[in-house]
């Protein structure tokens, strides 16, 4: 986009620009993230940007965060504009440029992570050789594995007023995210 924009037509550089900050932002809302898991003081392993292949799926996971007893996979969301979650799980995004205020529907990043967690969930079940483990394994999966949606832009305005509870559970801000690992921790039973 960088290069693009020294030779893009006048009247789309204001656009051009704007995307250009808005991945600069999905990079910084990284380091947010990565932040808040190494100044975490806690004895955890942290995969980032892992991408899995298995039997046709794909999944690119922003961290996958492994402790001694839960495994937590974050989906990182530098959002920008007000957020909107209905009672459906619906993500609407309501943003302003240039006096113009647009309001559009955004990719569930719940869903997304969903996704993500299914994959897992294939390649672990693919390596046991047998019934009965397979079978433990799938029963005890989500309580071992869990999936969350860090929100890492500050200025994001959230509103969650009419989304159930299972979809505001899995969002949070990524100042949130130690404290919420540790209490995912706690209240593990494995």
């Amino acid at each position: 986009l960088t290069e693009f924009l020294t030779r893009a037509p006048e009247s789309i550089k204001p656009q051009v620009e704007q995307d250009i900050r808005y991945l600069e932002a999905g990079r910084i809302g990284e380091e947010n993230v990565a932040f808040e898991l190494k100044n975490s003081f806690m004895p955890i392993i942290v995969l980032h940007d892992l991408n899995l292949e298995y039997d046709g799926l794909k999944a690119q996971i922003d961290f996958m965060v492994i402790t001694a007893k839960v495994v937590l996979i974050i989906e990182c969301k530098n959002l920008y504009g007000d957020i909107e979650v209905n009672s459906n799980g619906d993500f609407i995004r309501t943003t302003t440029f240039s006096g113009k205020t647009k309001r559009e529907g955004i990719y569930s990043p719940i869903t997304q992570n969903t996704r993500h967690m299914e994959v897992i969930k294939a390649v672990r079940r693919a390596r046991l050789s047998n019934f009965v483990f397979r079978a433990i394994f799938d029963r005890t999966f989500n309580d071992n594995y869990k999936s969350v949606v860090v929100l890492a832009n500050p200025k994001t305005v959230l509103n969650l007023k009419y989304a159930k509870k299972e979809v505001r559970d899995q969002i949070i801000r990524c100042d949130q995210l130690v404290a919420y690992i540790k209490t995912l921790y706690a209240e593990s039973k494995t």
